[in-house]
């Protein structure tokens, strides 16, 4: 009798309505025993002559269908966040695809056979691309423990383990504290400044707690609005203080969800893993597969960059000032440079960029971006409302290119209790080629934390804009790939430096004047952007830019030296203090607690963080070569497209010079530690 259930049939799209609770631990552990038998297969017929069909494709087959069930299962999961019979299950099937993994991953005699395919000589005629795959296979089982001692890979179990319950915990932690905390207002005047969507989405906020006037809670884009546009001074210095000290041992909830222990246990876990693989410091094991070499070379490219910023911060730092004082305030605080460096942007811009959402409405950008992308690529992307998805707000798109599909992306917009405070790109599916020559194809969802309008209209910012392009860029990235192999398809498999270099490209085009002019249409009259609002739009980002420069590159600094320099006796504090004497400008109090709800900690960036800013360096060598040719430039897009979106089957250095035509300017990254 056949199974019915969902999460074991065959599906090109997942069947999201049908996945009931019941069905997660069931699926799982059919998927868990059907892939150790798979395994003991490959072991027992693949020993004296292992070929590649019969061993890397059928474990791939095996993982993926493991990997994309899950990723079923997480989506869901903010879904029925409020069911406790989902979220049993979910933890069970979690468990069971845990042990599997590390089952898998300590089987030295899979590992073996994996050894002897790349010793044979059929290995010798491989593709570049199949041998960067077994490659891949190797340095994972490396990593995995598999040369270590029964003992010592007890160990790294067991650590493996403490830091996954840790790094739940953190997130638990973070989750509470940001639901715990909100402030009700009764008086508009604390409201002056803030935009009329934020009113009334505050004013939304005190309806649902039945409550009239209005509350204000701790997501990311109510703290950024009241940050920016808030007039009252002690509004935003009691928001700061909340949002900074958020799970730690200061604040308005201190000691309550505190991450300072668990951030303490975290590091001393993920030390001592590097440790056990062999490695200084978590920070070396971060590199084995980035461009950095060596943990100095990172340290000195982010104090490079520190400098390069420096004057900028100071200039801007002293403009400031200068301009507080018709504010009343004699000493800048951390609560009044984001509101000061909005106010300066729109006394400079002469007011230009006041209107600018009326330009980006949601809907309309979501279609010229799709028809941008089919220009630049050769590709056609539709919106299909046929076809459920696993959330009523989201919007399921298909490529395809030669009138067939090559992919699909989700769109899930606007912000979720249960969801992350942030936007990110998911992956549901890699593509990848079976032994009969089909191939599944890509899915990725573009998550979003925009506030739903009210009324139903949705209007972006030009910072909103930015985080949409740039997300927007790693799903093509995804699901415009030619590789063929599991493990090297999609951004999913890259590392942080290689998957962050498309997503900082795409936001360049954001920070062109040209073609935000062409991009932006107002909503009701259909009247294009003029060349003055589009420059005001660009210009933003240039006026006060240094701060947030600052900002990242701390960020980036106190997350590698974190990681880097653990065991040398200093507190996450003190590293802390010390990392902040670069950026006497910022004006960081000292009950701030940057690192206790700092989720990218725990969120796959950790020690990585630097990725942006070294990615960033990349995407504008890159962008150079549309600036030079034409932002709308097919054969340039082309061009983009074949060396640097189709796949991991070179370095992105390397793909980066193909695309560039010349070698990448020596000047921009400093030479690894002899």
């Amino acid at each position: 009798m056949p199974d019915t259930n969902p999460l074991l049939q065959q599906w090109q799209l997942p069947p999201w309505s049908a996945i009931r609770a019941e069905h997660l631990l069931p699926a799982v552990e059919r998927i868990v025993a059907d892939n150790l038998l798979t395994i003991e297969n490959v072991i027992a017929t693949q020993v004296d002559h292992p070929n590649w069909d019969d061993v890397v494709i059928a474990i791939d087959e095996a993982d993926a269908r493991l990997n994309e069930t899950m990723a079923i299962i997480e989506f869901l999961s903010v879904r029925h966040a409020d069911d406790p019979e989902w979220l049993a299950q979910e933890a069970l099937s979690t468990h069971a695809a845990q042990h599997y993994k590390a089952a898998k991953a300590g089987n030295r005699q899979l590992l073996q056979v994996y050894q002897r395919l790349a010793q044979s000589s059929i290995a010798a005629s491989f593709s570049d691309a199949r041998k960067a795959s077994l490659a891949k296979i190797l340095r994972r089982f490396h990593l995995a423990g598999s040369e270590l001692s029964s003992a010592q890979r007890k160990d790294l179990t067991r650590l493996n383990g403490e830091i996954d319950l840790l790094e739940k915990r953190f997130m638990s932690n973070l989750r509470s504290v940001n639901a715990a905390w909100s402030k009700d207002i009764d008086d508009a005047a604390l409201l002056a400044g803030l935009p009329a969507e934020t009113q009334a989405h505050l004013a939304a906020n005190a309806k649902n707690a039945g409550l009239s006037g209005w509350r204000l809670t701790l997501d990311q884009n109510t703290y950024d609005q009241v940050m920016k546009r808030a007039r009252h001074r002690g509004l935003r210095e009691e928001c700061f203080k909340a949002w900074c000290t958020r799970a730690s041992d200061q604040g308005p909830y201190a000691g309550r969800f505190d991450n300072g222990p668990v951030l303490h246990k975290l590091l001393a876990a993920r030390h001592a893993k590097a440790r056990l693989l062999g490695f200084d410091n978590f920070a070396q094991l971060r590199l084995l597969d980035r461009m950095a070499v060596d943990t100095d070379q990172v340290r000195r490219f982010l104090q490079q960059q520190i400098a390069l910023n420096a004057a900028a911060l100071a200039r801007e730092t002293d403009d400031l000032q200068a301009s507080a004082r018709q504010y009343g305030i004699d000493q800048i605080e951390a609560w009044d440079h984001d509101f000061l460096a909005d106010q300066l942007r729109l006394k400079q811009l002469g007011g230009e960029v006041q209107d600018l959402r009326l330009f980006f409405p949601l809907d309309a950008i979501l279609q010229s971006l799709c028809r941008f992308s089919e220009h630049m690529f050769g590709i056609r992307i539709s919106e299909n409302i046929r076809l459920e998805t696993f959330n009523e707000n989201v919007r399921l798109f298909e490529v395809s290119e030669h009138e067939q599909a090559v992919g699909f992306i989700y769109i899930d917009p606007f912000h979720r209790a249960a969801g992350a405070d942030y936007a990110w790109t998911g992956v549901l599916r890699n593509r990848r080629i079976n032994a009969e020559g089909r191939p599944s194809l890509p899915i990725a969802s573009l998550q979003c934390n925009y506030t739903a309008a009210a009324d139903g209209l949705n209007l972006l910012a030009h910072q909103d804009l930015r985080v949409l392009l740039h997300e927007f860029g790693h799903c093509l990235h995804h699901v415009l790939t030619h590789s063929p192999h599991y493990n090297l398809s999609g951004i999913s498999q890259l590392s942080r430096d290689a998957a962050e270099f498309v997503g900082q490209l795409f936001e360049k085009w954001a920070l062109s004047g040209q073609f935000l002019r062409w991009l932006g249409t107002h909503h009701q009259s259909g009247e294009r952007l003029s060349q003055t609002q589009a420059d005001a739009a660009f210009s933003t980002t240039d006026i006060q830019r240094s701060r947030e420069t600052a900002m990242l590159l701390l960020s980036a600094l106190f997350d590698f030296e974190l990681h880097r320099s653990h065991g040398d006796g200093r507190t996450v504090q003190q590293v802390m203090a010390d990392v902040q004497s670069a950026f006497p400008g910022l004006h960081i109090p000292a009950y701030c607690r940057f690192a206790n709800s700092c989720d990218y900690l725990v969120t796959g960036y950790e020690a990585s963080l630097y990725a942006y800013k070294w990615s960033g360096v990349l995407a504008s060598e890159a962008f150079k070569r549309f600036e030079r040719e034409g932002l709308f430039n097919e054969q340039t897009g082309r061009d983009l497209r074949k060396h640097l979106l189709s796949g991991d089957r070179q370095s992105l250095p390397a793909a980066l010079q193909a695309f560039l035509g010349k070698p990448i300017d020596s000047a921009l990254f400093p030479a690894p530690a002899d």
